[in-house]
């Protein structure tokens, strides 16, 4: 009796995660559907920090200025650096320091400063996900999808995408890092289809006379 009881709650168990893949699955293709039907797109969004072993809380704002096929072009402002990618080369300029990285473009990574458009789909091969509930804040209406990292040595436990319902826009990504410090990176605004001048994507290194210059190509 135990063993048909046990075999009944996996059974109930294994059908509710198919359920919850498939429900993610369609959530997520409607996500990266919508935001791959813009020709360009600019993302204000903030990070918080949480450092739950300091009890510290600190946060930051920057904007994401991304066109053409795939956003292979783009540009990310934030209070210490600059990044500039215009399809082919990379720039960061880190102000603090005063120094300049430059890079190839690298579109296969899913880090924010090598892809930051694809970074804010969260879609990825090494994770596992489910969805987990849509509940309404601020009132809006928001999906919510956990991502588990396949690899047990990651960084992190849980990757937590919020996804509004009526737009289909992501609205926060939170990391839970094993070491105790948090990532929010919350989207303050997507702003679709804007009319952007390429140049902006053109990183004049001679405008910065006096800052150290990495060439890493």
């Amino acid at each position: 009796m135990k063993k048909n009881l046990t075999a009944l709650i996996l059974l109930f168990l294994s059908i509710n995660f198919v359920a919850a893949q498939s429900d993610a699955r369609k959530i997520l293709d409607e996500m990266t559907k919508k935001i791959n039907s813009y020709t360009s797109v600019s993302i204000d969004f903030s990070i918080v920090h949480e450092d739950n072993q300091n009890q510290t809380i600190s946060n930051e704002n920057g904007r994401i200025t991304a066109k053409g096929k795939d956003f292979c072009k783009f540009k990310i402002t934030m209070p210490d650096s600059e990044i500039y990618c215009d399809g082919k080369t990379k720039w960061l300029y880190m102000k603090t320091v005063d120094e300049i990285n430059i890079t190839l473009a690298d579109f296969d990574s899913e880090e924010m400063s090598d892809n930051p458009v694809k970074f804010f789909t969260v879609d990825r091969k090494d994770m596992k996900y489910s969805y987990k509930k849509t509940f309404t804040e601020n009132q809006k209406q928001l999906n919510e999808i956990d991502f588990y990292p396949k690899d047990r040595n990651a960084a992190y436990s849980i990757i937590r995408l919020h996804i509004e319902k009526s737009t289909n826009h992501p609205l926060s990504i939170k990391y839970f890092g094993k070491d105790g410090n948090n990532y929010t990176i919350n989207v303050d605004k997507i702003t679709p289809n804007l009319i952007i001048d390429d140049r902006i994507f053109d990183f004049d290194t001679a405008k910065y006379p006096d800052a150290e210059i990495v060439d890493l190509r």
